[in-house]
């Protein structure tokens, strides 16, 4: 074992310089590689009483008789400060700041609900009691549980805690558990969504991307290839964590194009104003559309999802390419392992969904849309009084009604 105090030096000018204070290099075990320690005292005896007392130390850490210094000091600090600290360690990850905002949220809400205030009181019996008294679905429910299973996790990763005290606890079975089942849109409810809407393109890309309000409100301009027809979900804002190319519908793209303000940055959001659930609510209203149906069963951002697989499987798209589009990983071995996603042709499978036009051009994108429906207006009240003022038999000679008509207009 090595045990000796020293005062470190260094050079200055060519002259050596002695430290004020003393510093002790020490080793509890044979053949293990010395460790240096700060003493913080310029008196030699204190500097020897500190270093025996900090090899005792450890040689009860080593024998198990007492707790590595890092968790004793842990089991003193207030849990608010680890879940501090925690919080920190997220958004420095650069983890999404909803997903931070609201998982450490639930911690907070826990702790003031449970009253721990250090780490030893989170046991299995007080945070069952907690989850019991919970009146919420079981979906939330499990949410705490992740939340918190997620914070204690990284407490053992950070030496806080050697063990998990609720790794044991049963996680929440949500199957057949959902408190709002959705319903999906019909074609006639949408056509009057889209008519009202000043979001109608992003309700048109959750439909027919069949992705999520999160994932397609994280749209950059650098995530759409017009050429190749592609949205790239890259994974940092992906529920899964991996990245989805999804088949832009060709009508979806024009409306893409149009949309896309000159100038535009390739890191600009596509949709930077993306509506809330509030304003979904308001348009749903404004279009005289039920939230909920007789079943019981309502309308939310996830309604378009479950549209655009329930349009799917009307078009005809195959099981396993909506599969592949949404990004299931069920059902079946079969389906996930034996199957050339490559050979889907999901373009194809894509382009079988019917586009929904609006009625009333009121589409958030349509700008320059409209500007030309209003000189078509234009031009044919021309077309209109050119044939109040000429001979009804000598119009044609002119051309202009001929022309008109290649045009889509009548006279």
């Amino acid at each position: 074992m090595i045990e000796y105090v020293f005062k470190p030096s260094r050079r200055v000018g060519g002259k050596r310089i002695l430290a004020r204070l003393y510093s002790g290099r020490y080793s509890v075990t044979k053949g293990e590689k010395p460790t240096t320690v700060a003493l913080q005292t310029p008196d030699k005896a204190v500097a020897e009483k500190r270093l025996r007392d900090f090899i005792i130390e450890k040689q009860k850490e080593q024998e198990g008789m007492i707790a590595p210094r890092v968790q004793r000091e842990a089991a003193v600090m207030p849990l608010v400060v680890h879940v501090a600290e925690y919080k920190a360690d997220l958004v420095g990850r650069e983890l999404a700041p909803g997903h931070v905002r609201e998982s450490v949220g639930r911690i907070e809400r826990m702790l003031q609900a449970t009253g721990w205030k250090f780490l030893s009181d989170i046991r299995p019996d007080s945070f069952m009691k907690f989850r019991a008294g919970l009146r919420c679905s079981a979906k939330t429910k499990k949410e705490y549980q992740t939340s918190i299973n997620a914070f204690l996790n990284w407490c053992v990763r950070t030496d806080r805690i050697t063990v998990h005290p609720l790794v044991k606890v049963d996680r929440v079975d949500t199957r057949g558990k959902s408190v709002r089942p959705t319903r999906s849109f019909t074609l006639e409810e949408l056509q009057r969504l889209f008519d009202v809407s000043a979001h109608s393109l992003f309700y048109r890309t959750l439909l027919y991307t069949g992705q999520r309000w999160s994932e397609v409100s994280a749209l950059v301009w650098s995530d759409l290839n017009f050429e190749t027809s592609v949205a790239l979900f890259r994974e940092g804002t992906m529920k899964d964590k991996e990245k989805r190319p999804v088949p832009l519908h060709r009508d979806l793209v024009a409306a893409l194009k149009i949309a896309k303000p000159f100038g535009a940055q390739i890191n600009d959001r596509v949709f930077p104003t993306a509506p809330s659930y509030e304003i979904l609510m308001a348009d749903l209203e404004r279009a005289g559309i039920e939230r909920k149906d007789v079943l019981g069963r309502v309308l939310h951002f996830h309604a378009f999802r479950k549209t655009f697989q329930t349009m799917g499987v009307r078009a005809g798209i195959n099981q396993r390419s909506a599969q592949a589009l949404l990004g299931h990983s069920d059902p079946s071995l079969t389906a996930n392992a034996y199957t050339d996603e490559a050979a889907l042709h999901l373009h194809d499978e894509v382009a079988k969904l019917p586009w929904i036009h609006s009625a009333q051009g009121h589409s958030q994108t349509s700008q320059k849309s409209v500007r030309f429906r209003k000189i078509g207006e234009i031009l044919a009240e021309l077309v209109a009084s050119a044939k109040a003022l000429l001979p009804t038999d000598d119009t044609t000679e002119f051309g202009i009604f001929p022309l008109a008509a290649r045009h889509g207009f009548e006279p």
